[in-house]
């Protein structure tokens, strides 16, 4: 899509700049014309003024996974059931008291790190910092969701957990291809993988919540823990009069934790390979970085852990950490939504009678156009975390319709508190410590020099894969320690 709209001018010459919405048919690959909305205003219409359905592709993606028994594939009362149990688990007020434990997995990913860097302040070995990121956004979303130490980190053969929900993610991806223009909705031979996948999903994480709901006394294990299972645990309880949960509801939280292992691992995975690439693409913004958390936090870097326990609130105070953290995702923006357009809704721009169709539509959301519209955002291809400090009237005060990550309105990521806090403790707790840059010398060495050496706009770290834009190859890095 970002490619479309930065090549515009080859096949609409006289735009002076790219148009606010693009109609787009691949038929037989998608089955509808593509919507795709470029101006942050107009997808505020279908997603925060008029919630629209989420496309029915969202539910055939999502049905290997959840069965679309989760909150996001499922439309009206089902997801707003579940999303109503589950709100409350991921307030900010809730994900402050889980800072504790997602600091314990955060060191172990910076304990392994310092295993990776050289000695004595040099460079060490290059490897694949995408990887070290996936186990740690293992570990944590599943400490958060059920208090459960995974140690996917220290596991070097991945846990069945792991295995089962990358595998059933491949078979998630392929929504879209042959199969697709073939009429094939899934392939009869994938039916066993996806079975066998489920089976050990269910096996992995059915025994925690069933020891809650066959507790002599539910409603104090409950409230004994405050995870985001026991939360929603508790809302169903109150909300079905104290009964143990029927089947159905097990299925649901089931496959709602399912979905949160799913997007909470590998959305946020990446964005912290994207932050400490841009990080190290703009050295004045790292020591800018650096001395806030000196200035929070502390000189003596090996407190930091210990002061961000005792006290939580002291991230709420890391306002230029968080600026990153948001530049990051504005250039990066991981996901997006799809809406089904109707034959009574349309699409306006601000200050002109033009109204665009949306009836047989599949409506995309594209935060990676909008988020780096230089009509919109002073100096948008620039990396500037102060922007997120501007005060309202500034210039450079972000427009409150043009950060879209995590998409808005009503069916917003309800995950997106946990990612913010996790993306920021991870910036506190390792970037005085550690130097990290690419390393693609030592990469095309351990690879060797027959590979190809593709690149995007000159980089060779660039966006690909499934689901979600992964850095190109794992993001292969090498690492020095600052305090030997």
């Amino acid at each position: 899509m970002k490619w479309l709209v930065d090549n515009c001018n080859q096949w609409i010459p006289d735009l002076k700049r790219p148009p606010p919405v693009l109609y787009l048919d691949i038929w037989p690959v998608f089955p509808d014309v593509m919507m795709m909305v470029f101006d942050g205003s107009m997808s505020a219409q279908f997603t925060q003024a008029r919630s629209l359905p989420k496309h029915h592709i969202t539910r055939t993606f999502l049905e290997p996974l959840t069965d679309n028994l989760d909150m996001t594939s499922a439309d009206g009362s089902q997801s707003k059931v579940w999303r109503s149990r589950f709100n409350p688990s991921f307030s900010p007020r809730n994900i402050t008291m889980l800072i504790p434990e997602l600091i314990d997995e955060i060191m172990v990913f910076k304990d392994l790190l310092g295993k990776m860097a050289g000695p004595s302040g040099q460079w060490g070995d290059v490897f694949q910092l995408e990887e070290r990121t996936t186990s740690l956004t293992f570990d944590v979303i599943l400490r958060a969701t059920m208090d459960e130490r995974l140690h996917e980190q220290i596991n070097a053969q991945g846990s069945p957990l792991k295995q089962a929900l990358i595998s059933q993610i491949r078979l998630m991806s392929k929504v879209l291809g042959v199969n697709r223009i073939l009429g094939i909705k899934r392939w009869p031979w994938e039916a066993w993988t996806r079975q066998r996948n489920n089976e050990a999903l269910r096996k992995a994480l059915l025994g925690r919540v069933e020891a809650i709901i066959k507790s002599p006394h539910l409603a104090d294990a409950v409230s004994e823990k405050k995870t985001i299972l026991n939360i929603a645990l508790s809302r169903t309880l109150a909300e079905t009069g104290g009964e143990t949960p029927d089947q159905r509801s097990v299925d649901a939280i089931l496959a709602n934790l399912k979905l949160f292992l799913f997007a909470g691992h590998d959305t946020t995975s990446s964005t912290i390979c994207w932050m400490f690439k841009l990080l190290q693409d703009n050295p004045n913004c790292l020591a800018k970085l650096r001395e806030e958390l000196n200035s929070v936090l502390g000189e003596d870097v090996t407190q930091a852990a210990s002061l961000l326990r005792d006290s939580p609130q002291l991230l709420n105070n890391l306002v230029y950490t968080n600026g990153v953290v948001k530049e990051a995702l504005r250039f990066y923006p991981l996901a997006s939504t799809v809406r089904q357009g109707e034959r009574d809704f349309f699409l306006a721009v601000s200050g002109s009678d033009m109204r665009y169709p949306t009836e047989g539509t599949a409506i995309h959301d594209v935060p990676s156009v909008i988020q780096l519209d230089e009509h919109v955002w002073p100096r948008a291809n620039e990396f500037l975390p102060e922007r997120w400090i501007a005060a309202q009237g500034d210039p450079m005060h972000p427009n409150k319709d043009a950060w879209r990550p995590f998409s808005m309105g009503p069916r917003n990521c309800i995950g997106q508190e946990l990612a913010m806090v996790e993306i920021k403790l991870v910036a506190a707790l390792v970037c005085r410590e550690f130097d990290i840059q690419e390393a693609w010398d030592k990469w095309d060495m351990k690879q060797g020099s027959m590979k190809p050496k593709e690149t995007v706009d000159g980089q060779r770290l660039y966006g690909c894969g499934q689901t979600v834009q992964h850095p190109k190859d794992g993001m292969p890095v090498h690492v020095r320690r600052l305090y030997a």
